[in-house]
């Protein structure tokens, strides 16, 4: 058996869950602010792209993190504890995913009905855009904010 070398970053859980929140924080305030900015408005449809940039970025950042390695971590890489704190960070972000697509789904109704409205294409996929990256970075928050290995983050 060859033994790989994995790349992670080393995060104080508090670190990890406050980039987790500016991660998750600046991808919806993207997406719900690109609602309210046309294209008259070009600094803060500047701003509203650094929303997205940061948002991204730091999503990246939770992924490769400490957190974010035992959440994709082969099963050989992990010892009995941390697999069932991963299998339920998991589920977490599954019952968090489904949340937001349900929500997601709902409000797009509810905004046809109410302002006779369609969504469009663009405003689909910046939704699906951001739910690939809540999905890639959830499991490892979850994992950051049940991380109580560190007393000085309290």
């Amino acid at each position: 058996m060859t033994s790989k070398a994995y790349f992670y970053i080393k995060f104080k859980p508090a670190t990890a869950r406050a980039l987790s929140s500016i991660a998750l924080t600046s991808l919806y305030g993207w997406f719900l602010l690109k609602f309210f900015v046309d294209e008259t408005k070009p600094v803060l449809q500047v701003i509203i792209g650094i929303l997205a940039l940061v948002g991204m970025l730091t999503a990246i950042l939770v992924f490769l993190s400490a957190n974010g390695f035992l959440a994709n971590a082969p099963k050989d890489r992990i010892d009995e504890r941390e697999l069932a704190q991963r299998n339920e960070a998991y589920f977490r972000a599954y019952q968090y995913m489904i949340s937001a697509v349900l929500v997601g789904l709902l409000a797009v109704f509810l905004w046809e009905q109410s302002t006779g409205l369609k969504i469009t294409l663009h405003q689909f996929s910046n939704f699906l855009t951001v739910l690939f990256f809540t999905g890639l970075v959830m499991p490892a928050s979850v994992l950051a904010y049940q991380d109580k290995s560190h007393v000085d983050d309290q």
